[in-house]
């Protein structure tokens, strides 16, 4: 029986080992409180870049519930290194459902989990960066919205 548990035991690990993503050097999401993101709300993600000889892709992830009455959405982005005072500014747009209506990301039951590819960045300093998103839809306050995510993967150059 205890060598059952063992093997049980070193099979999950390994499954659970082999299901990280590669290169993801950040991810981590925010809920939004009580699933009404308002534009005032911005969101502020602290990371740190070691190399920066590395390209990185940078992916939003959004999880909406089907209350979210929008086909799109709207963020306005800010990127900075804690030492600089200068940063760049963005505006993006991203589309959650097709023309007819049908969402186009993951599903399951009312949860809809979308990621999106933002850009590649080739980090010029070693050190904290700072990346605040805010929706930027003329709705101030988006009902249906769950989680909000930033994630940077390292890419082979």
């Amino acid at each position: 029986m205890i060598k059952v548990v063992k093997l049980f035991s070193i099979c999950i690990f390994f499954t659970l080992l082999s299901c990280k993503e590669e290169g993801v050097v950040y991810n981590k999401f925010f809920k939004i409180e009580n699933s009404l993101w308002k534009h005032q709300d911005t969101l502020e993600f602290d990371f740190e870049i070691k190399d920066t000889t590395k390209t990185y892709e940078l992916y939003f992830q959004f999880r909406n519930d089907k209350i979210y009455n929008w086909q799109n959405i709207f963020l306005f982005s800010y990127l900075k290194h804690n030492s600089q005072n200068n940063f760049l500014m963005d505006t993006l747009e991203f589309y959650l459902t097709d023309n007819s209506g049908r969402w186009l990301g993951k599903k399951s039951g009312n949860i809809i989990e979308s990621n999106f590819f933002i850009s590649k960045v080739k980090f010029p300093i070693k050190g904290f960066y700072k990346m605040n998103i805010q929706q930027a839809m003329r709705d101030t306050a988006l009902e249906g919205c769950l989680d909000v995510g930033l994630k940077i993967k390292e890419i082979n150059n």
